[in-house]
């Protein structure tokens, strides 16, 4: 029938795919000659070099408006972020007194934490600042002041809840010690000229009453002015933030409770209810005995 298509043969079909790859009559590959493959391929050089360019331009301009040193646009927040130490993913410490295992943990990541602020490591990387001030090395217009130097925060200076005295930092007698600290934030000085920032902690709602009496170290639970402002990884490299140790004196026993601690400072807002580690921190205590 004229209306059905003849079949090809193997043969036929394999002479048409070798004309389609070389046609020795029209000297085509694949269908084109060898200046439509040039005229394609001179175009997609030139289109990927102008891409590559326009990219790189982007890049260096870009690069141009950057300091390696502080960022030109800080997304800053109006609070910087605190944390705890020893620190849990669900921020809860819980422990048995004379159940070593429940509490090793806790004093070995405060061991670790504590490391690098050991007085003879801090000795030989930090100077021995004059507390009370600013610590301020502006640069001289270009002419940068680096590397900055760092103050000293020695971990003696956290007293019963440096490890030192008191190798399981309280918890073996049910007095805990808990490491309170702020990220850092380039060129933030907390506090004002009169008044240091310092941390306050309490319980919160109804447990106000459990959480007993606190000691704070250092003294007061400053955070010194000296340690600041912060000038960046870069330019302090020795920097270490100070910290604040807080030590439960007489927790009520057996009873979880919920924490607050906070920083005081006229420049350090703690009531962003979007954010709840914006100048404060909150965590939960439980301190149980045998029965």
């Amino acid at each position: 029938m004229s209306g059905v298509k003849e079949k090809k043969s193997c043969s036929q079909i394999m002479d048409e795919w070798k004309a389609f790859m070389w046609n020795p009559t029209t000297h085509e590959f694949m269908g084109r000659t060898a200046t439509s493959w040039a005229l394609i391929l001179l175009f997609y050089i030139v289109f990927y070099s102008f891409l590559t360019g326009l990219f790189s331009l982007t890049m260096w301009v870009m690069l141009q408006t950057l300091d390696p040193y502080e960022p030109t646009y800080q997304d800053r927040l109006s609070s910087p972020g605190v944390m705890i130490r020893p620190q849990s993913d669900s921020l809860s410490i819980a422990f048995t007194t004379n159940n070593t295992e429940s509490w090793d943990g806790y004093t070995n990541a405060l061991d670790t934490f504590l490391g690098s602020y050991n007085d003879s490591i801090q000795l030989a990387n930090n100077d021995n600042c004059t507390p009370d001030q600013y610590f301020l090395q502006d640069d001289n217009g270009d002419v940068r002041n680096n590397p900055k130097k760092s103050c000293q925060f020695n971990r003696t200076m956290l007293e019963n809840c440096s490890g030192i005295m008191d190798r399981t930092y309280g918890y073996a007698e049910g007095k805990p010690c808990v490491i309170i600290k702020m990220n850092r934030i380039i060129g933030f000085k907390p506090g004002n000229d009169t008044n240091p920032a310092y941390v306050s902690c309490t319980g919160m709602n109804d447990d106000s009453s459990k959480v007993g009496n606190i000691a704070y170290y250092p003294a007061g639970g400053i955070f010194n002015k000296m340690y600041f402002p912060y000038y960046g990884k870069i330019t302090q490299v020795n920097y270490s933030q100070p910290l604040v140790a807080v030590k439960f004196l007489n927790l009520t026993l057996n009873t979880l409770i919920n924490v607050e601690c906070k920083v005081v400072a006229t420049n350090v807002a703690t009531n962003d209810d979007r954010d709840k580690f914006a100048g404060r921190v909150y965590f939960s205590l439980q301190v149980s005995t045998s029965q």
